[in-house]
């Protein structure tokens, strides 16, 4: 069976077929807009009447904008609201506290400003309290290191001066911040101690604000602690027997085994004389069954020889040669031992180890 369709047609009083009109072409409908332009046109084509009569929520969709709502925390400083993007990729940003009657003025203001290019609009508080800049004549002080020739907010105006340090060495070498101090006067802060030259003490963790009497006390203090972090040194330096220093006697170190120290004489015509300083000798033992020139693997005795200018060194040396270290010098032979002193350790954890077959 073939398909037949109907069509609807006029005939004649003589039976013929009255012609039908052509029918019309018809448009198909204009496309969403969707292009950023588009959206632009759009928005730029509605009058002011037509655009103020519009709800907001209608005008974001049709701008491809969206509302997002946050914590008032969520929002930086004074800002109450602002817009990030374009027509067609924008995000209005209000706190979800504020009335839908206050949101709706500010949204339209977006909504003004807002084209065919990225933008960054804020809304500030109107009651966030404003500011103008002044000059203020401030007296600086001949220790302040700080830079005043830049604006800044008043309450930001400090004077510090050069910062000293107490670090110690880390694991790795590197110094590691102990403490600081720094002189210092904040003219502007809350706490009227402040107003006037102080010692600024920081331990990484708080800040204190001590007035001069009170750092003269924690000097002191400090000086006591060095004091005692010297005595624990020497202590910690001691061998099993040794015998602790007594207080030193009038021309002679602390650490100075006085019967060994010698006194010379110049040798110029005069009574002048120096005086050799002998402390703590120390011989390394030699391993059993090994021969070394003057018995001496390694031996380390600390002196002074007031003939060369006096200042403490250690006499290092080994089988009869040997050499004079100062500060420098005994701290790399101290890093070279203790570098040789973990090798050995090493070789000794290796000496359990059994052959691989």
């Amino acid at each position: 069976m073939r398909n037949t369709a109907s069509i609807p047609a006029t005939f004649k009083p003589s039976g013929g077929i009255v012609a039908q009109p052509a029918a019309e072409p018809v448009e198909p409908p204009l496309a969403a807009p969707t292009a950023t332009d588009d959206l632009y046109a759009v928005w730029q084509n509605l009058t002011a009447k037509e655009a103020a009569s519009t709800p907001v929520a209608q005008l974001l969709t049709l701008l491809g904008i969206r509302l997002i709502e946050v914590d008032p925390e969520g929002l930086e400083g004074d800002t109450i609201s602002s817009f990030v993007g374009k027509v067609g990729e924008g995000i209005v940003v209000v706190p979800r506290t504020m009335p839908q009657a206050d949101r709706e003025p500010i949204v339209r203001r977006f909504l003004d400003q807002i084209g065919t290019e990225y933008k960054v609009l804020k809304e500030r508080d109107p009651n966030r309290p404003l500011f103008r800049e002044a000059r203020l004549k401030i007296e600086c002080f001949d220790w302040c290191t700080e830079d005043h020739t830049e604006p800044q907010f008043a309450d930001d105006i400090i004077h510090a001066g050069q910062p000293a340090e107490l670090e110690v060495t880390g694991e790795n070498g590197d110094r590691v911040p102990l403490l600081h101090s720094r002189l210092g006067v904040d003219p502007f802060s809350p706490d009227t101690v402040q107003h006037n030259p102080h010692v600024v003490v920081d331990d990484e963790q708080s800040m204190y604000f001590l007035p001069p009497m009170q750092a003269l006390e924690f000097a002191d203090e400090m000086t006591a602690f060095a004091d005692e972090v010297r005595g624990q040194a020497r202590r910690a330096a001691q061998r099993p027997g040794d015998r602790v220093p007594p207080a030193a006697e009038a021309g002679h170190y602390p650490w100075c085994n006085t019967a060994a120290c010698t006194t010379h004489p110049w040798g110029d015509g005069t009574d002048r004389t120096y005086t050799e300083h002998f402390g703590p000798d120390f011989n390394m033992p030699i391993p059993e069954g090994m021969d070394v020139p003057h018995d001496e693997m390694v031996r380390m005795t600390l002196g002074v020889s007031e003939e060369f200018g006096g200042r403490p060194e250690i006499s290092f040396n080994c089988g009869g040669n040997g050499v004079l270290l100062d500060e420098d010098g005994t701290d790399q032979a101290i890093a070279n031992l203790e570098a040789a002193l973990s090798a050995l350790r090493a070789m000794r954890a290796q000496m359990v180890q059994e052959k691989q077959a």
